[in-house]
């Protein structure tokens, strides 16, 4: 009698998780083989049995679909991709080499020679770093690394072990940081709780949310996170997103994405606006400090009242505002310009003080000069 397998139903804060997933590495793996690197890598460091109850694909069959059916996956050649998927679940580690196998089954032209998957039946902490970094060695350069790491809870992604693996100038992680479990542990006084709490922040600076308020709790644990991933794992942009649900009004996880190089960032971004609604959930971002939602037709007010506040009273270039859309906000370059220069300069709120060849135009170079009575514009 064959064993049982260990699925269960797909949630709908899962399929956001991987509709984001998707999203992004549909951008990201042609990005990379463009840039003629020999190998890329792929981490899932909870795999999970590889599918849900319903048939829906788990993270890594995401990941694969990903790579093997882009339109352009014959330009991608020159490049080995490595997969490696661990799963300390030996009946889920059992189910995810059987949907691996199936799925390479059900290719037409089976699997590419460019295709590695390396399965471990272990712990995160007990593979991850090590396997990549051989991968490293061996290559003699940087390979990129994308981590995406979606424990059930917060035992087993160490902030140590994140930094140790993702050092290099390359790699970049999207994290499911459980912020409703963490939230309702997090005044407990039992040791190892304390301990796997310090060893997730990689510190024990997060005992200072205890007592604030729900929101002020939120956004402290938010920040300290965020802070730790730049500082410890070296990450030059951190952006997270609250994934909420809808029914309850509340945060179920942060998102966290972390990347050194601007162009990731406005990858995922773009992802993010790119994504369907989901069923009960709705992903959050921010621009400075206001929470913004992520919808299919963008509220522009959250980006106005940031740019107004950041740039009161000062004379700045639109590379400098374009910058701070950027770097700062989870709006994208597309939706400053137009939406916002334009209407706050009709306004009479910012004025151009630079020439320029067309009317309500902003190339980079163009410098405006931005009224100190702007608070009163803020909406």
């Amino acid at each position: 009698m064959a064993a049982e397998r260990p699925t269960w139903p797909i949630k709908p804060h899962t399929e956001a998780k991987h509709a984001m997933l998707r999203h992004y590495l549909n951008a990201w793996f042609p990005i990379l083989a463009s840039q003629r690197f020999n190998k890329i890598i792929y981490l899932d460091g909870f795999a999970g049995p590889g599918v849900y109850t319903g048939g829906e694909p788990g993270s890594p069959l995401i990941a694969l679909e990903a790579l093997v059916n882009h339109p352009h996956f014959d330009r991608f050649k020159r490049t080995e991709f490595v997969f490696i998927f661990i799963e300390s679940d030996p009946a889920s580690y059992t189910s995810l080499q059987e949907e691996v196998t199936k799925f390479w089954s059900i290719q037409e032209s089976g699997e590419p020679e460019n295709v590695t998957i390396e399965l471990y039946n272990n712990e995160f902490t007990e593979v991850a770093n090590q396997a990549v970094n051989v991968k490293h060695r061996l290559q003699k350069q940087v390979v990129p690394t994308f981590a995406f790491i979606d424990p059930f809870g917060w035992k087993g992604i160490p902030m140590m072990e994140i930094r140790n693996l993702l050092s290099s100038d390359k790699c970049e992680i999207l994290l499911s940081f459980m912020y409703d479990g963490i939230n309702r542990f997090l005044s407990d006084d039992t040791p190892s709780i304390i301990s796997q709490f310090t060893e997730l922040f990689g510190t024990r600076e997060y005992r200072k949310a205890e007592g604030l308020n729900t929101e002020m709790r939120k956004k402290f644990l938010r920040d300290l996170y965020r802070t730790q991933l730049q500082g410890e794992g070296g990450f030059k942009f951190v952006r997270p997103f609250d994934l909420i649900d809808v029914d309850r009004k509340r945060t179920v996880n942060f998102l966290m994405f972390g990347t050194k190089h601007h162009k990731g960032l406005e990858v995922m971004k773009e992802a993010m606006w790119s994504l369907d609604p989901i069923r009960g959930y709705s992903f959050h971002g921010f621009a400075g400090d206001q929470q913004m939602l992520f919808s299919p037709e963008p509220e522009i007010t959250p980006l106005r009242n940031a740019i107004l506040k950041r740039f009161s009273g000062v004379t700045v270039s639109v590379r400098t505002i374009e910058r701070f859309v950027i770097e700062e906000t989870d709006y994208l370059t597309t939706h400053y310009k137009r939406q916002v220069l334009r209407v706050l300069e009709k306004e009479g709120s910012v004025k151009c003080v630079s020439p320029r060849k067309r009317r309500y135009s902003y190339p980079l170079g163009t410098m405006l000069h931005f009224s100190s009575d702007n608070n009163a514009q803020l909406f």
